[in-house]
């Protein structure tokens, strides 16, 4: 069996922020259609800044970065507004839009490509999918931030994108809403890139899992291998315990404080 051809793939890839700050250093992985990979790290090891050089926001100074075999660099806004779709951490919305309007802005990019039809069946099945077609005409500013995170999904599902950025999705949900997002995910069946910050959580998401410390990526496998003291302990501090699941086969992952001070360690801050 031939392997699948990458859908993304980053090689040694640095980049600037706007500023000009260096905001990633030689990093590389890459990903196949239908994939979820996590991005973990600590704060400010780069993760955000990752998603930010695959859309092109941060400047790439050198390396590879390709979608679907093009070049990002020569992609035009709208070829990249309808291959990738971004839920940022805060994205700011228009209170006075409602839910169904803001959900339709994910259509912009296929404007004169679909018809009007095919536009309201798109959107009509994102908000089934969050669970926000009884609120489809509720004002955004009258949600609660776990509803305005759905909805960001949403609008991010009625894009149809090939690659999905999300930049901490779990944000203002309750854990049991932050696995069912994370699920949802998964079965929507789009290459999909979350940061993750909740570490419990990128087990049951990730086919892959890409470690970051220092702007650069560390490495990049499953997460059988990458949780795993070795990696998880000089990066985080922490001790990783892994159990049996009682029903499923697959491994649980617990993790503790080292029993050294991680911050005496590193330094205080």
């Amino acid at each position: 069996m031939t392997a699948s051809k990458p859908l993304l793939h980053v090689e040694q890839l640095s980049a600037v922020s706007p500023a000009g700050w260096q905001a990633l250093v030689s990093a590389t992985f890459s990903m196949t259609e239908g994939e979820c990979v996590a991005v973990i790290g600590p704060n400010g090891s780069g993760k955000s800044s990752l998603l930010k050089a695959i859309t092109g926001e941060y400047l790439a100074t050198q390396g590879t970065l390709t979608i679907a075999g093009m070049p990002v660099s020569k992609m035009s806004p709208q070829q990249k507004a309808k291959m990738i779709a971004v839920v940022a951490q805060n994205d700011h919305v228009d209170s006075r839009l409602s839910v169904r309007e803001y959900v339709s802005l994910g259509r912009v990019p296929h404007t004169f490509c679909c018809c009007q039809d095919r536009h309201e069946r798109v959107v009509s099945q994102a908000l089934d999918e969050l669970n926000l077609t009884y609120k489809s005409a509720r004002k955004m500013g009258s949600l609660s931030g776990g509803e305005q995170q759905r909805a960001h999904i949403a609008r991010a599902f009625a894009q149809e994108p090939q690659l999905l950025l999300l930049d901490e999705p779990t944000n203002h949900l309750d854990p049991l809403a932050r696995l069912e997002l994370l699920e949802l995910v998964r079965r929507k069946g789009i290459a999909s890139i979350a940061v993750l910050h909740d570490l419990p959580l990128v087990a049951p998401f990730a086919d892959k899992v890409v470690l970051m410390s220092q702007q650069s990526v560390v490495m990049c496998d499953t997460a059988s291998v990458i949780m795993q003291n070795e990696y998880i302990n000089p990066i985080f501090g922490l001790q990783v315990l892994t159990f049996n699941h009682p029903q499923k086969s697959r491994p649980i992952y617990h993790f503790e404080a080292a029993s050294h001070s991680f911050y005496t360690s590193h330094g205080a801050a």
